[in-house]
């Protein structure tokens, strides 16, 4: 299961320019704007600069999905309980990852009572916030922080995957434990929660990471949720600086675990489409088919407490527009149409991530900057690249290095493969060298 928002930063391009001739390949006209493939060769070392740039697409409505998108892309089914998109929003990126945790610990600072945090995640470790002045966790660490906001009259609800790979599930099950007894609000009885989630394929896993801060109720014509969504959990590893230079901070604190350091990304929305990912969240926690129900979840230590479901969002503001800022966001899933028990909410799966990124290419006017874990070959989107590179000035992929999949996977022969494969098409078709790849496939 994945989950992403389409707030799409690639300076994209459509439009024919002056670069090698493919028409032939990919329909049965010339075009003027293309160069001729007799004036192409293998030694061609263009860097895009004589592809006189094209005014990119502005409006919402040519990135977006639309609704009946995003109907197509959920088998059929509509997908009534969230927005196509927001407009206003106000959206923060971090690039960095010790500014996302300082950024989570000012929004969890500031909870009060009859707020709600609810977190999904990858994987989950008992990691303090701010290493650098606080090794121990003593003052900023999650536990504390969550105790907190539970002793104010906050509630805490945390979706963590059940992850049975060896190396984090102690990690995991140590922070599930420590969550679970925090005690309850003497100020309301609010309390902290933390289950673990296997309802996916046994292949897959729960890859939302998303933290969202709600009022129990609010009626401010403005007042909106704040979420965070992205590629960082809050755990072990993923401290670190834009220098990657603090390993004694990050052995000190016990944060080095696999690796020396860490790169990823983190999108702070305040506005409208936070509600989508509030509901997406709710969804999930308040599905009728509860998760880790197996006997082999209890001989894990991964069987979850008996819980109830939580309320849904009340908030009297617009579910699509604000003024906080002037970001239009849409929000995207993955959800399996294999795996049989989303019938709440995608009961024939979702692809709408998977269908954003296809729409996102094609609409390319100028430039493609694509950053992914596991960038692997896939038909639909080979095809999407391979007809707008004739046409943009540059393609720029970075992925992870084969050593870091075998890494990460015991056998990935087959990811390696995949993606190997999807940096030689396109470095078979397009002999420009500085055009068809940066980065590392």
């Amino acid at each position: 299961m994945f989950f992403a928002v389409l707030s799409i930063v690639l300076l994209l391009s459509l439009d024919p320019s002056s670069a090698f001739s493919f028409s032939s390949w990919f329909s049965d006209t010339g075009d003027s704007n293309l160069r001729n493939t007799s004036l192409a060769s293998d030694d061609d070392l263009s860097d895009g600069s004589d592809i006189t740039p094209q005014q990119p697409l502005l409006d919402p409505e040519d990135w977006f999905l639309t609704k009946q998108e995003i109907t197509a892309s959920r088998g059929g089914v509509p997908r009534s309980d969230m927005a196509v998109y927001t407009t206003g929003n106000k959206v923060t990126s971090y690039t960095v990852t010790n500014e996302f945790f300082n950024a989570v610990y000012n929004d969890l600072s500031k909870t009060k009572e009859g707020d709600r945090v609810m977190l999904a995640a990858w994987m989950v470790a008992l990691a303090s916030l701010k290493p650098n002045i606080d090794p121990t966790g003593a003052k900023t660490g999650l536990k504390k922080m969550f105790a907190g906001i539970v002793q104010r009259g906050g509630n805490v609800n945390i979706l963590g995957w059940a992850n049975l790979l060896i190396p984090y599930m102690p990690f995991n099950v140590k922070a599930r434990d420590a969550v679970n007894s925090i005690p309850s609000s003497s100020v309301n009885g609010a309390i902290a929660l933390f289950i673990f989630d296997d309802r996916t394929n046994p292949t897959l896993s729960q890859h939302q990471k998303t933290l969202i801060f709600a009022s129990n109720s609010s009626s401010g014509k403005n007042d909106n949720p704040v979420a965070y969504v992205g590629g960082i959990d809050l755990s072990n590893d993923r401290w670190d600086t834009i220098y990657h230079n603090n390993s004694a901070i990050r052995d000190a604190a016990k944060i080095t675990f696999e690796n020396q350091g860490w790169i990823d990304g983190q999108l702070r929305i305040h506005g409208p489409a936070a509600k989508d990912v509030a509901r997406n969240f709710i969804a999930r926690w308040n599905s009728d088919y509860l998760p880790c129900q197996d006997l082999d979840d209890h001989l894990l230590d991964l069987e979850n407490p008996t819980y109830g479901k939580i309320p849904p969002l009340d908030y009297t503001s617009s579910n699509t527009t604000s003024r906080l800022g002037n970001q239009n966001v849409q929000i995207t899933r993955t959800y399996s149409c294999q795996y049989e028990h989303y019938k709440e909410f995608a009961p024939k799966g979702e692809t709408s991530l998977f269908q954003a990124r296809i729409k996102a290419i094609k609409n390319a006017r100028n430039f493609i900057y694509i950053e992914d874990q596991f960038f692997i070959f896939v038909p639909e989107l080979l095809d999407a690249l391979m007809k707008v590179m004739p046409r943009i000035q540059c393609l720029i992929v970075v992925t992870q290095s084969k050593r870091a999949h075998l890494r990460i996977f015991a056998t990935s022969s087959t990811c390696i493969k995949w993606s190997s494969q999807f940096g030689q098409s396109i470095r078979t078709s397009f002999k420009s060298t500085r055009r068809r790849q940066t980065g590392n496939f």
